[in-house]
């Protein structure tokens, strides 16, 4: 698909080039509406995260709050969670979106102590233009200044350092880490100190004690193509593309879509239009299949685990990479913070099935996941949410103790449906049919990023 991209890139280039105005054949449009869908989904998947979890009147612990104010999570990620894909269940959430039109926000934090926490600053786009936290800023009290490019502002006084967007509109993703109930009450005692200080008066968003945040709103993007490309419209003007995306967007523009623009009003002749509609319809049903089967295949050549790590986070012009991680994983860190290599198969390259077989997954002694800050690994249904069990245990990591360990130091995960009768494994519930696993590596080592270190295959034992 990204050459293909290329190649439209390139034909539309051309003609613009030799002076030709010829219109889009109806092939041609059906293959940009194809490709304006996977330019665009990320931005409005972005947009709706935002527009649902700031839909609340005041914080509701649950990841949804105003603008301009944190909403920090009572606990960790549920099954019933459907917002975003793949949420972890190592770190409590602190979710903010962010509006910088008025000035710089200040995000201020406590002394962490020895305790790993991360803001993910991410733009309307999906990629991430910053970090505050353990890795990049230290665990010392601090305070740092948000600020939008186009409306600098005055720089806010005793700050450590100053984040640039060139986005107006920003979203915050704090992890926390914790472990059982007690450090849970400890960490939600040091996020409570969180705070976003807004220009003019340097306070926080305050809002009633008794107020009732009520329940988000749905805002689901839309699949049919004149609600996508109308909203892509407006996602666009909203957020003006960078400029290394204009030779993509003169392609697209030539049926009418761009900032502001519709193909309704571009004089299409009727075939034309229909053909780009169909083309976004067609791609916003093939979309969520091809990129699970990207990951899988990706899974098969790698022995049951995909890695994605090169570019994520900060795509570029790879717009196909940016909508598969849209789709398996939106808000991913870099790799510098984070990797997140994904089982689907196990050994042999079979599916991973919960009815059909109980796993092994066993990191030898002296070889568990070469990870700084902490490593876990989290079982998913195949559309990558939390799995519901009875014991309400969706991960296995040295976050979850008792994290149990043979008597040579090896570590085994039971990945099963009912509870494993052996004794010294570490039990994570599997569903009664397919799942994904998702391995976190918090601070991955070199030989983790680079590929000398791999997890260890998946094994069935029945």
């Amino acid at each position: 698909m990204r050459r293909l991209i290329a190649a439209g890139i390139a034909v539309f280039c051309l003609g613009a080039a030799a002076g030709a105005a010829a219109a889009p054949t109806p092939q041609q449009a059906e293959q940009l509406g194809h490709q304006a869908y996977r330019y665009g989904f990320p931005l409005l998947e972005a947009l709706r995260v935002r527009a649902e979890e700031t839909s609340v009147r005041c914080p509701d612990g649950m990841g949804n709050s105003p603008v301009n104010s944190f909403s920090n999570a009572r606990g960790f990620a549920r099954p019933e969670d459907r917002t975003v894909v793949a949420p972890n269940t190592d770190t409590l959430y602190s979710i903010a979106h962010l509006d910088l039109g008025r000035g710089p926000i200040v995000l201020k934090h406590p002394d962490m102590g020895k305790r790993y926490f991360v803001f993910e600053l991410v733009d309307p786009y999906t990629n991430v233009i910053g970090y505050i936290g353990t890795r990049k800023t230290g665990s010392a009290a601090g305070r740092y200044a948000i600020s939008w490019t186009h409306k600098a502002g005055p720089k806010p006084a005793d700050v450590k350092g100053t984040i640039r967007s060139q986005y107006r509109r920003v979203w915050v993703i704090g992890r926390t880490l914790a472990k059982g109930p007690a450090d849970q009450r400890k960490a939600r005692k040091l996020m409570r100190q969180y705070r976003l200080l807004l220009p003019g008066n340097g306070k926080a968003r305050r809002f009633g004690r008794h107020c009732n945040p009520g329940a988000p709103r749905d805002f689901p993007t839309p699949t049919d193509g004149p609600g996508f490309l109308d909203a892509l419209a407006r996602g666009l003007k909203q957020n003006p593309p960078p400029k290394r995306d204009r030779p993509f967007l003169a392609s697209l523009a030539t049926v009418g879509i761009g900032p502001g623009r519709t193909p309704a009003g571009a004089g299409l002749t009727p075939d034309v239009l229909a053909a780009v509609y169909d083309g976004v319809s067609a791609e916003a049903k093939s979309l969520p299949g091809q990129s699970r089967g990207q990951v899988l295949q990706r899974a098969i050549a790698g022995g049951g685990w995909a890695s994605l790590t090169s570019g994520v986070g900060n795509y570029g012009t790879d717009y196909d990479l940016r909508a598969l991680i849209a789709v398996v994983g939106l808000g991913a860190n870099t790799p510098a913070e984070a990797i997140y290599p994904t089982a689907l198969t196990d050994a042999s390259g079979e599916l991973l099935n919960g009815a059909t077989h109980d796993y092994r997954l066993t990191f030898p002694p002296g070889a568990a996941p070469p990870a700084r800050y902490f490593w876990s690994v989290t079982m998913y249904d195949s559309q990558g949410y939390l799995v519901p069990n009875a014991i309400g245990r969706y991960s296995v990591g040295p976050t979850h103790p008792p994290l149990a360990k043979r008597p040579d130091g090896s570590i085994v995960i039971a990945i099963q449906h009912v509870a494993p009768a052996e004794s010294g494994v570490n039990w994570l519930p599997a569903p009664a049919g397919s799942f994904r696993l998702s391995l976190r590596l918090f601070g991955p080592s070199r030989a983790a990023l680079d590929g000398a270190w791999r997890p260890p295959p998946i094994v069935p034992q029945s």
